[in-house]
C-alpha cells in the first residue's frame, strides 16, 4: 500500500531540475539537429538526467517514509538510483572528452573509464538484492561501510581524472569550451562535497549537473549555435564538427562543395545586401535539392556551400541537378547579378587521410582556379591537387618578391607592319624565373596573382618596367611607332587604373599615344566595369587590342560592342586556317574592317602565313617568323638591324 505525506521541501530540488530538463529536451527534439556523436551524447545527458531525477526523488521519499512500499520495490528503486548516477556520469564526462575528440575507439584509456563506470553501474544494481545490507538514516549501508560515500569517492575520482586528462590535451578543445568544463568540474566536486556532509536530504549532485547541462545548452549546444542566419543552412563549425568526427572514428563521408566564381570581385561590383539575398537564394535551391535526397548542406565560406551525401553516386546525381538548376544570372533590386559555379568533390574514405590534409583541400575549392578546371566540371580533391597548390604558393612568393624589390624581367616580341614594311611595334611580355632559373609560364604567374588579389601590384610593376625600357632604349627613334602592354579584366575593375597608367608614363616622358594596351576577354564578371575603364583609357590617347580572338571567350559581339581599336588573331585561327582546317577568317577580316578596327595576326610562321595575311588585307603580323621575344638589348639590336637604323 503506498501512502503519499507532503513533500519536503528538498524534493523541488529535483522536480525543478527534471522539468528543467524535459524543457530543454523539448527545445532540442524541436528544431533542426546537427546529428553527430557529441550531440547524441548531449542528449543522451538530458535523458538520463531527467530519469536519475525522477527516480532519485521516488527514492527519497520511500527511504524517508513519504512513501511506504515493500522492501523489493525500495531495493529496486535504489539498484536503479545508484546505476543512473554511474550511467550518468559516464556519459556527462565522455561528453565533454568527445568535444576534444578523444573518445575514439582506439583510444584505451578512455575506453577503459566508461567500462568502470559501466561495471560500477551493474554493480550499484545488483548490490541491494544481496544480503549483508541495510538502510541506516536514509543510506544505504553494506557490511557497515555506506554506499553512498564509496559510490561520491569514486566519482570525485572519475571526473578529476577526466580533467587532468583533458589538460594535458588541451590543444584539441576550444578555450571557452575546456574552460567551461574545468570550471563546471570544479563546481561539481563541490557539489558532491555537499552533498556528503547532509546538507540536502536529496541528492545535490542532480541538481547541479542539470544548471551545467542547460548552461551548455545556451552557450554551445543550442542547434542555433549550428546555423547560418543569412541561409539556414548548417554552418561552418556544423561541417568542421562533422568532418572531424568522420576522421576520428574514420567513418567514410562524401562532400559536394559549390563554390560562387570570381566572389571577390562582384563584391566590388554589387552591393553586398544583394549578393547576400544571391547566397541565400542558392542555399535555399540547394537545400530543397538535397533534402529531398537525404543530404545535408552547409555553408563553409563567403561563396562555398558543401552538401554531405550518401555516396559519389547521390553526388553525381546532385551535380547534374545543380548544373540545371542554379541560375546564371540573377535580377534583385533592378541589378543584374552573373555568376558561374565551381564543382568539387571531397571524398574521404575511412584511411589514414589526416584532418588537416582535408582542410587544406577544401580551401583549395574555396579559393579561384578558373584557368585550370572548366566552367561546371565536377573536380576530385585529391593529393595531387594539393602539389598544385604549393606550387601556387611557392609562385605567389616570387611574385610578392618581385613587387617588393620592383623587379620584374621583361622581353619584347616584335609587331610587322604590313603597309610600312618594318617592324613598327612591340608587345612587352612579363617574365619570371623560379628557384632553378627556369621560366614560369606567364598566364600562370598572372593566374596566381589574380586569385590572391596582387594583379593591380603586379600590373602597374610590368607597366613601369614598360616604360622605363622605352625611356633608356630610345626606342621610339628606331622606327617604333608604339608599344603593347598587357593588361587583365581584374586590372579593369580599379578605377584609378587609367590616372595611374598617365602618371607612371609622365615620370618616364612618355606619350600616352605611344601605349596599346592589350586584354583578353577571359569571361568578364564585371563587363560595364571593363568597359568604363577602356572608354577612359582611349579619352586620354591610348589604344586598345582585343588579344586572343578565337580561343572560345570573344565573340562576334565583341568586336562590335567593347571599345578597342585592334583585333588579334589568335596563333590557333591562323594555323588551322592555313592547314585548311577552318575558312573562319575569310567572313572575320570583312567584318572587323567594316567596324574599322585594325588586325594584328599572332603566329605567323612560314611565308604561307604571311601570303595569307596580305590577301586577306591584313595590318600587322607577329610571330617567330620575324622573331621569339627577346631580352630588352637584344630587342634594341634586333630592331635596328631589321628597320636599318
Amino acid at each position: 500500500m503506498y501512502i503519499m505525506k507532503m513533500i519536503p521541501y528538498n524534493v523541488h530540488y529535483e522536480i525543478g531540475a527534471s522539468l528543467l530538463m524535459i524543457l530543454l529536451l523539448c527545445c532540442i527534439v524541436g528544431k533542426k539537429r546537427l546529428r553527430t556523436r557529441s550531440n547524441n551524447l548531449f542528449l543522451c545527458n538530458v535523458c538520463l538526467l531527467i530519469v536519475g531525477n525522477l527516480i532519485d526523488g521516488l527514492c527519497g521519499m520511500i527511504n524517508s517514509g513519504m512513501i511506504t512500499c515493500s522492501v523489493h520495490t525500495q531495493r529496486l528503486c535504489n539498484a536503479l538510483d545508484g546505476s543512473i548516477y554511474y550511467l550518468l556520469i559516464a556519459v556527462y564526462v565522455l561528453y565533454f572528452l568527445s568535444l576534444a575528440y578523444l573518445t575514439n575507439y582506439h583510444n584505451k584509456q578512455i575506453f577503459s573509464m566508461s567500462i568502470l563506470m559501466v561495471v560500477l553501474a551493474a554493480v550499484c544494481f545488483v548490490l541491494p538484492f544481496l544480503q549483508n545490507n541495510s538502510w541506516s538514516n536514509g543510506k544505504y549501508v553494506f557490511h557497515g561501510i555506506s554506499v553512498s560515500g564509496i559510490t561520491e569517492g569514486i566519482t570525485v575520482v572519475y571526473v578529476v581524472s577526466a580533467m587532468i586528462y583533458l589538460l594535458l590535451h588541451e590543444k584539441k578543445m576550444g578555450k571557452q569550451k575546456k574552460g567551461f568544463f574545468l570550471l563546471c568540474n570544479i563546481v561539481f566536486v563541490g557539489a558532491i562535497g555537499v552533498q556528503h556532509m547532509g546538507i540536502f536530504s536529496c541528492r545535490f549532485v542532480y541538481p547541479i549537473l542539470a544548471a551545467i547541462i542547460f548552461a551548455y545548452f545556451l552557450l554551445f549546444q543550442s542547434p542555433d549555435y549550428y546555423m547560418d542566419r543569412l541561409t539556414w543552412a548548417f554552418n561552418q563549425t556544423a561541417f568542421f564538427d562533422i568532418l572531424r568526427e568522420c576522421v576520428q572514428y574514420r567513418e567514410p563521408a562524401n562532400f559536394l562543395l559549390v563554390r560562387i566564381n570570381e566572389y571577390n570581385s562582384l563584391l566590388r561590383i554589387h552591393q553586398y545586401e544583394n549578393l547576400a539575398q544571391v547566397r541565400s537564394n542558392i542555399s535555399e535551391i540547394l537545400r530543397d535539392t538535397g533534402t529531398k535526397r537525404e543530404a545535408t548542406v552547409y555553408r563553409i565560406g563567403a561563396s562555398t556551400f558543401a552538401v554531405h551525401c550518401r555516396d559519389k553516386e547521390q553526388i553525381k546525381r546532385l551535380h547534374e541537378l545543380f548544373l540545371s538548376y542554379l541560375p546564371k544570372r540573377w535580377e534583385i533590386e533592378d541589378e543584374v547579378i552573373k555568376t558561374n559555379y565551381c564543382y568539387y568533390l571531397l571524398a574521404y574514405e575511412g584511411d589514414d587521410t589526416s584532418f588537416e590534409k582535408l582542410v587544406q583541400w577544401i580551401h583549395y575549392a574555396r579559393s579561384d582556379h578558373k584557368s585550370h578546371h572548366k566552367q561546371g566540371e565536377l573536380i576530385t580533391l585529391r593529393y595531387d591537387i594539393m602539389t598544385e597548390t604549393e606550387r601556387q604558393r611557392e609562385v605567389l612568393r616570387y611574385i610578392e618578391e618581385a613587387i617588393l624589390d620592383q623587379r620584374m624581367e621583361i622581353h619584347m616580341q616584335p609587331v610587322y607592319s604590313l603597309e610600312q614594311d618594318k617592324i613598327t611595334s612591340l608587345e612587352v611580355l612579363s617574365r619570371m624565373k623560379d628557384q632553378e632559373g627556369n621560366f614560369i609560364n606567364p598566364e600562370y604567374f598572372i593566374h596566381v596573382a589574380e586569385e590572391n588579389h596582387c594583379i593591380l601590384k603586379l600590373g602597374e610593376l610590368i607597366f613601369r618596367r614598360a616604360c622605363i625600357f622605352a625611356s633608356q632604349n630610345h626606342i621610339f627613334d628606331y622606327g617604333i611607332e608604339y608599344m603593347n602592354v598587357n593588361i587583365s579584366p581584374g586590372q579593369c575593375q580599379y578605377e584609378r587604373l587609367t590616372e595611374d597608367f598617365v602618371k607612371i608614363a609622365a615620370e618616364y616622358d612618355i606619350p600616352v599615344e605611344r601605349i596599346h594596351l592589350e586584354i583578353t576577354e577571359s569571361e568578364f564578371q564585371a563587363p560595364q566595369a571593363v568597359e568604363r575603364t577602356l572608354d577612359r583609357l582611349r579619352k586620354f590617347g591610348m589604344q586598345v587590342a582585343l588579344d586572343d580572338f578565337g580561343t572560345g571567350c570573344s565573340t562576334l559581339l565583341s568586336i562590335l560592342e567593347l571599345p578597342i581599336d585592334y583585333v588579334k588573331i589568335d596563333k590557333s585561327l591562323v594555323w588551322s586556317y592555313g592547314e585548311g582546317g577552318n575558312q573562319f577568317l575569310d567572313d572575320l577580316m570583312p567584318v572587323i574592317k567594316n567596324e574599322g578596327k585594325k588586325v594584328i595576326a599572332e603566329g605567323i610562321e612560314t611565308e604561307e602565313h604571311i601570303e595569307i595575311f596580305r590577301r586577306l588585307q591584313g595590318d600587322y603580323l607577329q610571330g617567330y617568323y620575324y622573331s621569339k621575344p627577346l631580352p630588352e638589348h637584344e630587342f634594341v639590336k634586333y630592331v635596328r638591324e631589321f628597320n636599318h637604323v
